[in-house]
């Protein structure tokens, strides 16, 4: 397949993302022959460089981070026809009034891989210049904003330049081969969606647990925090996923409003709940992957008075028929004890054991690996094989993602951004979902706030404070930590 003919205008296209991801995803699709000829790839930078040099740079930071890069001499002599590179002083009206005009005779993609402080400044200027046409599209990443009111000021910058169906705003946990397999596992096989429901399911967990710490970013985590970070987009999108009903196509809009069901029947927490159902702690010192681990506030640039939380706790529940009475347990913390994202559904027991030798018999479990090994595993009791009676035992069903590959490991901003250039916005995030995410989010943040709820710790290489096991504990659940059940 070879897409239509596009430019692809990267501000910051020296920077960290344009090189570690954006770019080796690009390399990537043109070993697949995905590009026509035409199609070029344009760095925009405060650098003062020359379109030869920025070469040089991007071939450095391909070799560094596209493994077998040296093995793809014919692809990188096309590739490399693609790239030139443009200065930009964001701030500087000679450079905006000498920047190009873009093109309007192909798709225009202005991909903001900038801080999004940035986002509001560069989107007035490109309105301002009069330099977006019909056929741009804008992708800026998340989260938008640090509450509603924030958010609303970025996305009303974004709006004064571009219509709604422009706007690509980028969550890349959504590009993520597990969580796209999440929708072809629901929809794709009646086995599942038929049991997809409060009739067949206890409770669901999504975990991101990371084991680093702010990693000198304390100054920009201080600001943020667990729940804004992570919460609020990363793990609402995939609790989005999981729960909303049947859209009409995979590629359409009906997905963006199914996601935006869900987050309108999410139950918000009230004074009575918030500090039963939501868990919220710093780190403190420990050893965290074999090594001597400081607290969050001993790390550079943390103001401790700030009192920002590194894990997040919550039992959430979704006021709809589907999923009423089914609890949903969501975590996510740094320096945690090992970097693991999955999602687990847990089935209910079987209603009556009719095996007499089995004392209790494990609950069916289904388990979406996002990191570190992508896959789908579900277990199921079966009997073993050569023995008198029924004697049952846990048999995992296990499906790898990475045996399906073709050449090397497809990168989740590759998807989106083959995603963008096609102009399929169903895995991008609406403007209505980021105001409904939002809202939800500021109400536990004004709550923890007005009701005192207590800032806990852990141990670093932990799996987080003891009140998040009793988050489950107090109903007879326990949380999945690594490989345990």
């Amino acid at each position: 397949m070879t897409l239509n003919t596009f430019s692809l205008y990267l501000f910051g296209g020296t920077g960290d993302l344009s090189n570690r991801k954006l770019l080796p995803a690009m390399f990537r699709q043109e070993i697949l022959s995905t590009f026509d000829e035409e199609s070029e790839i344009v760095g925009i930078g405060s650098k003062e460089i020359s379109s030869d040099e920025y070469i040089s740079m991007v071939k450095e930071s391909l070799s560094n981070y596209f493994h077998g890069f040296d093995d793809h001499a014919d692809s990188w002599a096309i590739f490399s026809k693609r790239l030139r590179y443009i200065k930009l002083d964001i701030n500087s009206e000679d450079d905006w009034i000498n920047f190009e005009k873009l093109p309007e005779e192909r798709s225009v993609i202005l991909y903001l891989a900038t801080p999004p402080f940035l986002y509001k400044t560069i989107s007035n200027n490109l309105k301002s210049y009069n330099l977006v046409n019909k056929n741009c599209r804008v992708v800026v990443e998340k989260p938008l904003g640090t509450n509603l009111e924030t958010s609303n000021d970025i996305n009303d910058s974004l709006a004064q330049g571009f219509q709604e169906h422009q706007i690509y705003r980028i969550d890349h946990y959504l590009g993520k081969e597990a969580v796209q397999n999440l929708l072809a596992l629901r929809f794709g096989n009646t086995i599942f969606e038929r049991s997809w429901s409060n009739a067949a399911i206890d409770h669901i967990q999504i975990t991101v647990a990371e084991d680093l710490g702010v990693e000198g970013r304390g100054d920009y985590y201080d600001d943020t925090g667990a729940l804004r970070d992570m919460v609020q987009n990363h793990l609402l999108q995939i609790l989005c996923l999981i729960t909303m009903e049947p859209p009409v196509s995979i590629s359409s809009e009906s997905v963006r409003d199914e996601k935006l069901k869900v987050l309108k029947s999410l139950q918000s927490f009230n004074k009575d709940n918030i500090k039963i159902d939501s868990v919220r702690a710093q780190y403190t010192d420990g050893i965290s992957k074999g090594k001597t681990a400081c607290s969050y506030n001993d790390e550079e640039g943390v103001d401790s008075l700030k009192n920002t939380e590194t894990f997040v706790a919550l039992k959430v529940a979704i006021n709809n028929w589907r999923w009423a009475g089914v609890p949903f347990y969501i975590r996510t913390g740094k320096r945690m004890k090992s970097k693991s994202s999955e999602i687990v559904v847990r089935y209910k027991n079987v209603p009556h054991n009719i095996f007499s030798d089995q004392k209790s018999l494990a609950p069916n479990q289904l388990v979406l690996r996002i990191h570190p090994d992508e896959g789908i595993d579900l277990k199921l009791n079966t009997k073993k094989p050569d023995v008198t009676g029924f004697d049952l035992q846990e048999l995992p069903l296990d499906l790898n993602l990475h045996d399906y590959n073709e050449i090397g490991h497809q990168d989740c901003y590759e998807r989106l951004l083959l995603d963008v250039i096609k102009g399929n916005t169903a895995l991008f995030v609406r403007r209505d979902e980021v105001e409904a995410s939002w809202s939800w989010i500021d109400n536990i943040i004004n709550l923890w706030k007005s009701e005192d709820v207590p800032m806990e710790d852990y141990i670093s290489g932990s799996w987080g404070p003891s009140n998040s096991d009793l988050l489950l504990k107090r109903e007879y659940r326990s949380w999945k930590n690594g490989n345990n059940k």
